[in-house]
């Protein structure tokens, strides 16, 4: 079962993992659906990335110079992948446990070397006593070897050994014995001493022979109803006649006294718990690393989205004023020339003939005339005042669009010191004002004559001195 979060469209490939997501980042992101098996999914060649939808896939090859070739597959694919990185995962596991837990502690824990290099360092010093000290030795001649830090499948394959089983201590041997069974051999004597001589008896007289009712009671635990049915399914076996296999001989362990058993026996419980105490130990430090990487990630990702369109409102803006531009040029030029071919002479002064006609324009118009003529008239002259102005005008503007209803905001004393040094000398700021609706009362106020003031108005006010900040 492949399971997709609904907040961050991450796939998890088990039931354990996405409770694990859940439970790392809360409710908010417990919302998964199952995804099928045969969905389409795009997979990266060079990096192994995958996206489950071609607009993810063209944004990880615009951010990802390295994702060149990607190859369409489905959720299957990505399944068996998985199943390879868990195998590879339990081989790594495997190599771990074959090094000396509590000193791969000590050089982790208390020496402070990376678990890699100080498991690769017990195992290379293994034959040497596997000591820390030998194993620190190991590390400081190795230090500058370029895979000291990686232990990849082929690395666990070698120190495993070509069959892939880890080193353990010398288990008990199992003596195979030749498989002597003979038609008419009775049944060992374990199994007769299982069975229930009565419930034999009742087979018996069902017409079954002792060899094969004391097989069923004893492959289904003395109940008569199931050894009927077993006999059912396997009367046609060809060993149904040959008596049940002994088990195996295990040769005989030299006996210990009691208190050798008990100390053996208190040695083992406390190596376990000690096992267990660490191995939870480094499971919770891997899983609380994991969690703040991917926070980290998570948060660098945000905030390079955020970036990255706030990049694309200027981009925006500056085409958006460069067509304006243009526009604006080509229109005055074409004025120019029609005034030409009726007059026989060139136009009167722009400026005075646009402020005649600005008066029956568009608010919106009226207001992109005055801003530009605020930053034309004082941009080489005043800087300075002139950012500190358009930034007033813009806190103006933001108090009347986020609280329309607040008197406040709605009357603007002239002879306040802010006013008065930071807008006052700029004659162009007072007739903005009066295009988002400030007028002039006569007792020293500008006051705003809109019950509601044009939020579509300040808005632009708001969006084009933005601009105009970024130009000085």
């Amino acid at each position: 079962m492949v399971l997709r979060c609904g907040k961050t469209g991450r796939l998890f490939f088990n039931q354990e993992e996405a409770t694990e997501h859940a439970e790392a980042f809360g409710a908010a992101y417990a919302n998964f659906e199952e995804v099928a098996l045969d969905a389409k999914v795009w997979v990266c060649v060079e990096t192994g990335r995958f996206a489950d939808t071609e607009a993810k896939m063209n944004d990880l090859k615009r951010r990802d110079p390295d994702s060149k070739t990607w190859e369409e597959q489905d959720i299957r694919y990505l399944m068996d992948v998985q199943k390879k990185k868990e195998v590879i995962a339990k081989k790594k596991n495997r190599f771990y446990d074959s090094v000396n837990q509590q000193k791969l502690l000590a050089l982790t824990e208390v020496k402070g070397h990376g678990r890699n290099r100080a498991a690769k360092a017990l195992h290379f010093t293994k034959a040497t006593g596997g000591t820390v000290e030998a194993a620190e030795t190991w590390i400081a001649e190795h230090a500058a070897d370029a895979d000291i830090d990686t232990i990849d499948d082929e690395f666990v394959l070698a120190a495993l050994g070509e069959s892939g089983d880890v080193d353990m201590p010398d288990a008990d041997v199992v003596m195979e014995e030749p498989d002597t069974r003979q038609v008419g051999d009775p049944n060992p004597e374990e199994v007769k001493e299982k069975v229930n001589k009565e419930l034999v008896q009742q087979l018996m007289e069902m017409g079954f022979s002792e060899l094969r009712a004391e097989k069923a009671l004893y492959e289904r635990d003395n109940n008569l109803e199931h050894a009927v049915a077993w006999l059912g399914d396997h009367s046609e076996d060809a060993d149904i006649d040959l008596p049940i296999k002994p088990k195996p001989k295990v040769p005989e362990k030299p006996k210990m006294d009691k208190e050798e058993a008990e100390a053996k026996a208190e040695a083992m419980l406390k190596a376990h718990r000690q096992k267990k105490a660490d191995e939870e130990k480094l499971n919770e430090k891997e899983k609380e690393r994991m969690r703040v990487e991917s926070t980290q990630k998570m948060a660098e990702s945000q905030a390079r989205l955020k970036e990255e369109e706030r990049k694309r409102g200027f981009e925006q803006l500056r085409i958006e004023k460069e067509a304006h531009e243009k526009h604006r040029a080509q229109l005055k030029e074409q004025l120019r020339l029609d005034y030409i071919d009726r007059f026989g002479c060139e136009p009167p002064a722009e400026e005075e003939e646009q402020e005649k006609k600005m008066k029956d324009k568009p608010l919106r118009e009226q207001l992109l005339f005055h801003l530009g003529k605020l930053k034309k008239n004082h941009k080489d002259t005043n800087p300075a005042g002139l950012k500190t102005c358009i930034q007033t005008l813009k806190i103006y503007g933001t108090n009347l669009k986020d609280n329309p209803q607040e008197p406040k905001f709605k009357t603007l004393k002239l002879d306040n010191k802010a006013f008065s040094t930071r807008v006052g000398p700029f004659p162009e700021a007072l007739e903005i004002l009066t295009v988002i609706g400030f007028e002039n009362k006569g007792d020293g106020n500008l006051v705003q004559k809109n019950q509601v003031p044009d939020g579509f108005l300040l808005g632009e006010l708001l969006k084009f001195s933005e601009l105009m900040l970024g130009q000085i």
